[in-house]
């Protein structure tokens, strides 16, 4: 499901757009890169920018698809959400415009699987007929 529409600055290396979904609307929302100091650090911080000042919204990571396309991993929080929300930024071919895109996790599927019963040991006849009754 597609949430969000951005542009990008090659000179500023930024994403500028807007986040929409039937809960949550925020236009300038920039994806502006980071000094990284280690590997697990973003490489984007996901901001709203507003007349009274920044609020960070997530943060991005630089990943490379199986075929070895390029995108960003977000990672999009806010206390009034249950849980953070996992998207993805793809790039359009021209680098010109990104696509924000958000897939519900399936959670109640693997809930619902069933357990795999664990297999008993079996007791020779010689011990369940010694076993008290």
């Amino acid at each position: 499901m597609i949430i969000g529409n951005f542009t990008y600055d090659l000179d500023r290396d930024t994403y500028a757009g807007a986040i929409t979904t039937l809960t949550l609307q925020r236009g300038s929302v920039v994806f502006r890169p980071t000094e990284k100091n280690g590997d697990k650090e973003p490489d984007y911080r996901v901001i709203h920018e507003t007349e009274a000042g920044t609020v960070e919204l997530g943060a991005a990571w630089k990943r490379s698809s199986e075929r070895g396309r390029e995108f960003l991993s977000v990672l999009l929080d806010d206390p009034a959400l249950a849980s953070s929300v996992n998207a993805a930024l793809f790039p359009s071919d021209q680098n010109e415009r990104a696509t924000l895109v958000w897939q519900r996790q399936n959670r109640k599927a693997a809930a619902a699987e069933p357990e795999t019963p664990k297999p008993q040991p079996r007791r020779s006849a010689r011990a369940r007929t010694l076993a008290p009754t």
